[in-house]
């Protein structure tokens, strides 16, 4: 097998598996004109945070350097890329993805350990939302106001029906393995030495 063929298929290995599920198809259509990150807030606050190289690396097979970086983590799925983006390529679907792989790797748990007792909780109570017994009795002051019901109450049907998206989806499954001990440090750059004078 010739080099070029090597690179190609090692390219198109890293795109499927990013693209697992198809959100992201077109990304072979970027032309690489930097309009995403000339509208990244992201970029213009961290000079080494750039969509367009991430798109680059993808499409080139090299996961490594994006996988075990905090960089990564920095997106604020804005879509202010996806907006300017002449080919409506969806970066912050790429993006989220592009994270799901590093997770799956433990790189990057420090930033979804804080959530996994919440969406467990959520899981077990149908709510995603559960306040504080002060916030709770705020909430329900402002109910009894309007004239609604003091709590929005979840029936014994769709919490039942919750839990089964969650085990269904693999989500329980996904969040019970996550474990603060297997996490690999990630590094603070994402392209050594793109800022002058490091």
């Amino acid at each position: 097998m010739m080099p070029r063929e090597k690179y190609k298929d090692k390219a198109e290995n890293l795109y499927k598996q990013v693209d697992a599920y198809n959100l992201v198809e077109n990304l072979e259509t970027c032309l690489a004109c930097g309009k995403c990150v000339g509208n990244c807030p992201v970029a213009s606050l961290n000079p080494s945070y750039n969509p367009r190289q991430i798109i680059s690396d993808v499409m080139s097979g090299e996961a490594r350097r994006w996988l075990d970086s905090e960089e990564i983590w920095r997106c604020f799925w804005c879509a202010g890329c996806y907006t300017v983006c002449p080919n409506d390529i969806h970066f912050p679907l790429l993006m989220m993805q592009i994270r799901y792989m590093a997770v799956e790797n433990n790189w990057g748990l420090k930033y979804i350990m804080p959530f996994k007792r919440f969406a467990l909780r959520a899981r077990e109570d149908g709510l995603t939302f559960a306040p504080s017994e002060k916030g709770r009795e705020k909430i329900k002051r402002y109910r009894r106001n309007l004239g609604v019901s003091e709590w929005p109450e979840i029936s014994a049907k769709a919490q039942a029906e919750y839990k089964e998206l969650f085990d269904l989806t693999g989500t329980t499954e996904f969040l019970e393995k996550l474990s603060d001990e297997a996490e690999r440090p990630v590094r603070f750059k994402y392209l050594e030495g793109r800022i002058v004078g490091e």
